[in-house]
């Protein structure tokens, strides 16, 4: 008995020796990420619809870390945290997401592939807009600055998660030919509503039966680069309105939401030129209602020495608005008028911005911008131009 102990314990003492020599081998967890702080003013401006007095602030803009581990031989793990708007759970500022968690296997060059939560490539931006250390931008094209979220539909106008995308580029000469596609829940994602007594299902998980398809090819030849995006998917967005709106049922449930994105970057000597557009339409055929959008953006960049970077910007969003206003709400005496507002709204933003890289891994920021806010609302018949200029400073650190 006591032969057959002294067996096991030199068994187990090879075997947990092994194991850690196995351990040591492998490549260790690599723990990183990118965070950007900043300060900003806002000028105030007076309309007959509404005024705002001026304001400045500092904000923690954004911070993601990133978990990544090579598991072995074309295999690797990678993590997302983001934290947006001085993040605080206590005080409800900001937010927190996990934004990827996905494994990759990369075959070669030339073809990889994704399982997991990601995000997914559309236009050149999306994929890369969390690495602001590497941007020039304090407040990035509007459409990807995830900061604004609160107020601007980004989620709407570029895809932001997929759970299967293979993607890689085809060889012809000195012509590089890339290529992306990619699968992912419809928008129609469940969520825990405090007013409702009882769950019916697990939040987080698409409730119909319909996906998210997309995609992008693009050429790529020394310097010049050049992509068309696509997406569709199907929402149920409009499932609020059948009541107030005299069409069949089922033109509400399920329509059909396209994206259409094209993107260019072009460098020669110190000068840089990116642009992207984006429209965003729903086959909704449903009277009195629009929601689409579209936004365009285009930068040229002039790059002093190795350190600093000047540009400036241009982006302009286009958006539909449809609204159901309730008059007297929230007072039980009041008789309530719900009504269906209509109309248009633009954003013009010029710019201008510099940036200063003080090490590979500490950046510099400064950016201009004088915004005008201008549209209309069709059924009171009223126009709206608002006016307002906003500066701003940023240090991007990547560590």
């Amino acid at each position: 008995m006591r032969k057959c102990l002294i067996i096991w314990i030199h068994l187990i003492l090879i075997l947990t020796i092994t194991i850690s020599q196995g351990q040591s081998r492998e490549k260790p967890l690599s723990i990183f990420g990118y965070f950007q702080n900043s300060f900003f003013h806002e000028t105030g401006y007076t309309h007959w619809i509404e005024s705002q007095s001026a304001y400045n602030s500092f904000n923690l803009q954004q911070l993601n870390l990133f978990l990544q581990k090579d598991i072995s031989s074309g295999w690797r793990a990678f993590v997302d945290f983001q934290f947006l708007n001085t993040f605080s759970s206590a005080r409800r500022w900001g937010s927190f997401n996990i934004e990827e968690a996905w494994i990759r296997y990369r075959l070669n060059e030339k073809f990889t592939l994704k399982l997991g939560l990601q995000i997914p490539i559309f236009n050149h931006l999306n994929e890369i807009k969390n690495r602001t250390p590497l941007l020039p931008y304090v407040v990035r094209p509007l459409v990807y600055e995830t900061s604004f979220s609160e107020f601007i539909a980004v989620d709407e106008y570029t895809p932001t998660s997929a759970f299967v995308q293979a993607y890689g580029f085809i060889l012809l000469k000195n012509i590089k030919l890339d290529y992306a596609a990619y699968v992912g829940n419809s928008p129609n994602i469940s969520w825990q509503d405090p007013n409702r007594q009882f769950e019916s299902q697990q939040t987080g998980i698409d409730t119909t039966d319909t996906i998210l398809l997309g995609g992008r090819v693009g050429i790529r030849i020394g310097e010049f680069k050049a992509g068309l995006s696509s997406t569709i998917d199907y929402v149920n967005f409009f499932e609020g309105a059948r009541d107030f709106i005299d069409a069949p049922p089922s033109r509400f449930s399920e329509i059909p939401r396209i994206r259409f994105g094209g993107d260019l970057s072009y460098h020669i000597w110190k000068l840089s030129l990116w642009a992207e557009l984006i429209k965003l339409t729903y086959d909704d055929d449903i009277p009195n209602v629009s929601i689409n959008k579209f936004f365009y953006y285009a930068t040229m960049a002039y790059r002093i020495g190795d350190d600093a970077l000047v540009y400036i910007n241009y982006m302009k969003t286009e958006e539909d608005i449809t609204e159901l206003t309730v008059s007297g709400e929230g007072d039980p005496t009041s008789f309530q008028l719900i009504q269906l507002l209509t109309g248009r709204q633009n954003v013009h933003v010029p710019s201008c911005g510099f940036s200063y890289t003080l090490f590979d891994r500490l950046a510099f920021k400064a950016q201009f911008a004088p915004v005008k806010l201008k549209g209309n609302v069709e059924t009171l018949d009223l126009e709206f131009d608002i006016n307002f200029n906003y500066y701003a400073l940023a240090i991007s650190v990547f560590f």
